[in-house]
């Protein structure tokens, strides 16, 4: 398939790119109706549809893409994407977010969520200290998403008996359609993704690290982006940084786990060097605003925006080959 992508001109890679994430993208969206539809088929309680569910759909392009490049033997894809949309989402979405009106941040955020988010970051890079992160490795980071899950849906309320979904007559046909095709729409777009830009790469000189932490990162992570926006604009800011933290949790844990027990992952020396510093940074940033402040103003965003801005300068200038 990848001989066939190469015989392509240029342009005709960026569409099926760019078509690869709109179908990554939509399918989300249909997988995550599909899930939430037979949950309420099968009386599942909305409060863990809401804790699980719902808090992985913003995530499902990283997950496909990072997988899907792992099983493809494109390693540096899948890391890229990960830290990548880790970075992206708190330098670049929470700042836009927060532009558009203060970002106030829930204290349950800051106590648990956000403290569960910069430990997840350190744990990354103790355990990428030896340059590989392996099936055991990637086990250990599994096994963060299950307590991180399971934290969730006891702070929403699963043990005190949140009730069912309000029983309503099930369109089996649209929820089975919506979960099959969605879920056949993200695979689908996720091989487009990785592939072609295993070719951006390679036309532009450049590593399959760079793209990922670029290009495939930006791609990925526009649904927290457009969740972000749209939940500012409604003056509801709470939601877009739940969001942006429970995403960069998954992003650790969930799609850099899974895909290193895939297959092992190489850690570049080029991560502890930028993009760990940087990712730490602004998990560290984030927590500190919101202990000191309760809340991400304009003026926090703008830090944010211009501390991403200031790591793709260095990122291109310095770490492009």
């Amino acid at each position: 398939m990848e001989s066939f992508f190469e015989s392509l001109p240029i342009w005709l890679n960026l569409l099926f790119f760019v078509f690869g994430v709109g179908a990554v993208i939509k399918g989300a969206s249909w997988f995550t109706d599909g899930s939430v539809g037979i949950a309420d088929a099968t009386g599942i309680p909305k409060i863990f549809v809401g804790a699980t569910i719902v808090s992985l759909a913003t995530t499902t392009p990283e997950i496909s893409v990072s997988w899907i490049a792992a099983y493809l033997r494109h390693p540096e894809t899948s890391v890229g994407n990960a830290v990548g949309s880790t970075i992206c989402n708190i330098g670049l979405i929470l700042a836009v977010a927060s532009a558009i009106q203060g970002v106030k941040i829930p204290r349950m955020t800051v106590r648990v969520h956000g403290a569960f988010m910069l430990l997840a970051g350190v744990v990354l890079v103790f355990l990428s200290f030896d340059g590989q992160l392996g099936r055991q490795e990637g086990f250990l980071l599994l096994v963060g998403t299950v307590f991180f899950l399971w934290v969730m849906v006891r702070q929403s309320g699963w043990e005190s008996g949140g009730g069912s979904l309000e029983n309503e007559p099930n369109d089996w046909g649209n929820i089975t359609r919506n979960f099959f095709l969605g879920g056949l729409c993200v695979v689908g777009g996720s091989i487009l993704i990785v592939q072609n830009a295993t070719i951006f790469a390679r036309a532009a000189g450049v590593s399959e690290l760079l793209i990922g932490l670029t290009l495939v990162a930006l791609g990925t992570s526009l649904p927290e982006l457009i969740t972000a926006v749209s939940s500012s604009l409604r003056g509801h800011g709470d939601i877009a940084v739940g969001n942006v933290v429970g995403a960069n949790v998954l992003n650790i844990t969930l799609v850099l786990g899974g895909a290193a027990f895939i297959v092992p992952l190489k850690i570049e020396r080029q991560m502890f060097v930028l993009d760990f510093p940087v990712m730490l940074s602004l998990m560290g940033l984030l927590l500190l605003l919101a202990v000191l402040r309760g809340k991400v103003g304009r003026v926090g965003g703008l830090i944010f925006i211009s501390i991403y801005a200031v790591y793709l300068f260095f990122l291109v200038a310095f770490f492009s080959a």
